[in-house]
């Protein structure tokens, strides 16, 4: 399966993950997190906490199962691609969220520069227009007298 990791609000990466076969080992991802959208001061902000994966135990050799082992399987595996699938649309959709929320933050930040660079431009050229007026009033008084 592939698909967008989110990272932060900036940044997100490109993630490939084998869902099966299956590898008993590493099934808990070192970089596991868990995000918060909190507010404060009226801002949205996000917290990020790392998630310790738990220390890998050997099973005791005499662990007796109630049910066969492939009954378990059959039970927990559609839990788990489930569970990975839902986790893959949830970065893809926070990530793809995170994206547009920074290019509108963009667009708008040159929107107002924009905005403010045509204002002076205007108030310039209104301001040259004025003083012209101003100087064919007095070279017409003077003119005149």
């Amino acid at each position: 399966m592939i698909y967008t990791k989110f990272v932060s609000l900036v940044s997100s990466r490109p993630v490939i993950q084998t869902l099966l076969p299956l590898d008993p080992e590493g099934l808990d991802d070192a970089d596991d997190e868990i995000f918060r959208l909190t507010t404060r001061g009226g801002d949205f902000q996000v917290e990020r906490q790392q998630i310790q994966g738990a220390p890998q135990r050997n099973l005791p050799p005499d662990m007796i199962f109630e049910q066969d082992p492939v009954q378990i399987l059959n039970a927990l595996l559609p839990l788990y691609l489930n569970n990975q699938l839902l986790r893959a649309l949830q970065e893809s959709a926070a990530s793809e969220l995170a994206a547009r929320m920074t290019a509108m933050n963009n667009a708008s930040e040159n929107a107002s520069d924009l905005i403010g660079s045509l204002t002076l431009t205007y108030n310039k050229a209104r301001q040259a227009a004025i003083t012209q007026e101003i100087l064919e009033v007095v070279g017409g008084a003077e003119a005149l007298t």
